[in-house]
């Protein structure tokens, strides 16, 4: 559940996110992704919080294979090692670490601005003068991500209630995600069909009750203004996120 106003949290992931792509050192970035987490466990209850950490364990080979992939390619800079043509050097170290907290603060961000209501957005977009259907379709954007998400884990779920898990024990790293990516592949149209037909009937209510149609006043809401503690907690966030953005002048 959303402690704060809606406008808070997209702010906080406009701030979040370009704070983390300024960062230029990995301390920095380390303590603007751990500000983020805080962020996430102050605007949201627990649940959205450890759901995120247990989707960074779900993607934990995805990562790694990023971070190997950054390490191995970058061959600028000083060298740590050096074995034939494989290169370990502090630039390989940098982009590896740096690129690897910002996927992880992208993903946090993804996770916070899915779990909230995308009639609220609608009404926090509006007030900002935003066109109507760049409103409509940013709101239902980020729930049709959250939708398809659901109905992934649904199916999952229900494989695995006929013994076919995405596991596979005894078998080589690299031979287990083929064979992930194989059942992957073959789950994504069904499930994407599924969450299309899903976000139709959304769009056909949308409709029905006047959207798109002149002198309509489309979806009426009754705005709820942002309070002293949303005021506050932005403010308190940017102060933050700019000081730990000039660690870099200091170090």
């Amino acid at each position: 559940m959303l402690k704060y106003h809606i406008k808070t949290l997209l702010i906080l992931n406009i701030i979040l996110t370009t704070a983390i792509l300024l960062s230029s050192n990995l301390i920095s970035s380390f303590l603007v992704f751990l500000c983020g987490l805080y962020s996430c466990k102050l605007i949201y209850d627990n649940t959205i919080f450890y759901n995120y950490l247990h989707l960074l364990k779900k993607f934990k080979a995805l990562f790694l294979t990023i971070l190997i992939f950054q390490i191995l390619t970058r061959r600028t800079g000083e060298i740590y090692f050096e074995f034939s043509f494989f290169k370990i050097t502090s630039d390989g170290f940098f982009y590896a670490f740096n690129s690897l907290l910002r996927y992880c603060v992208i993903l946090l961000s993804a996770i916070m601005l899915g779990n909230a209501s995308p009639f609220e957005m609608i009404k926090a977009l509006r007030t900002w003068k935003i066109p109507e259907t760049i409103v409509i379709l940013v709101s239902f954007t980020i729930q049709f991500l959250r939708q398809f998400q659901f109905d992934f884990k649904i199916i999952i779920q229900n494989l695995k209630k006929r013994n076919i898990d995405f596991k596979f024990p005894g078998m080589y790293f690299l031979n287990a995600m083929k064979k992930r990516f194989e059942l992957i592949s073959h789950l994504i149209i069904p499930v994407l069909g599924k969450t299309i037909s899903d976000i139709k009937y959304k769009v056909i209510a949308m409709e029905l009750n006047g959207y798109g149609k002149k002198g309509k006043s489309h979806i009426n809401f009754q705005y709820r203004k942002c309070h002293l503690k949303d005021y506050l907690f932005i403010f308190i966030f940017l102060l933050i996120n700019i000081i730990l953005l000039r660690i870099r002048v200091l170090m």
